[in-house]
């Protein structure tokens, strides 16, 4: 009973952090999308707005699942989660293809609005994703079908990371891609947390879900905190 109530608390602190950060968060991408009017950053700030906005719901999912909620909010939070890591990765491939390191449009297998498309429709599958929560519950081929979408967007997501890491080194911007993708690590191991219960022991997964919690919470103030020393820059 003490090991249940301990893990109710720290859940119930992870969730109201990521909530609040995810809220703070939100608002500073906001300004930074108001204020920055560089060609080709509007998109950027866009995704790291839904970013926040993902986190803030999925933290509040969070809190009503603590305190009883059922398996309609459960779903809502798996699919904000899964919206998370997409939006992420979705920044990253936009500072990739408004950087110097990205082909010429002429050169490009895929072209920056079509690949916009493809994302949009992996932003659908999510969506799917959720009504199949609601229909069949957290079953072990939900687990999977989440666990498998959030390494994919993760996997997405870091592999635009690493390309970018030689252009921006030592700058603002790779500080806050440095940032974004230990959020973008965490987040996947909170969504994977189900799956790996699958495989091992439920009091090792866990507890270890819960750590990725918290982390997510406290690792979203220092790019928070780069937004507003970007907001500063710009006012």
């Amino acid at each position: 009973m003490a090991v249940n109530g301990t893990l109710s608390v720290i859940r119930f602190s992870g969730y109201g952090l990521v909530a609040v950060t995810g809220a703070v968060f939100s608002y500073y991408a906001l300004q930074n999308h108001a204020l920055d009017r560089m060609e080709g950053h509007e998109d950027f700030w866009g995704y790291l707005s839904y970013l926040g906005f993902a986190v803030t719901a999925f933290g509040a999912c969070g809190l009503a699942l603590v305190a009883g909620a059922g398996g309609v909010v459960a779903a809502f939070a798996d699919v904000t989660l899964l919206f998370a890591i997409a939006f992420v990765a979705f920044a990253m491939r936009e500072v990739y293809y408004n950087s110097a390191l990205a082909p010429p449009e002429s050169e490009r297998d895929v072209s920056l609005a079509r690949l916009r498309r493809i994302e949009f429709g992996f932003v659908v599958v999510i969506g799917v994703e959720w009504l199949v929560v609601l229909l069949l519950g957290q079953s072990a081929v939900v687990a999977v079908v989440k666990g498998v979408g959030a390494l994919a967007f993760a996997a997405y997501g870091v592999a635009f990371s690493e390309r970018l890491e030689s252009l921006a080194h030592g700058t603002a911007l790779d500080t806050l891609r440095r940032h974004l993708l230990l959020v973008l690590v965490c987040a996947t191991g909170i969504a994977v947390g189900d799956l790996a219960s699958l495989v091992g022991p439920a009091t090792v997964a866990d507890p270890l879900t819960y750590v990725f919690l918290v982390l997510l919470g406290g690792l979203l103030v220092p790019p928070t905190i780069r937004l507003q020393q970007s907001v500063a820059g710009l006012s």
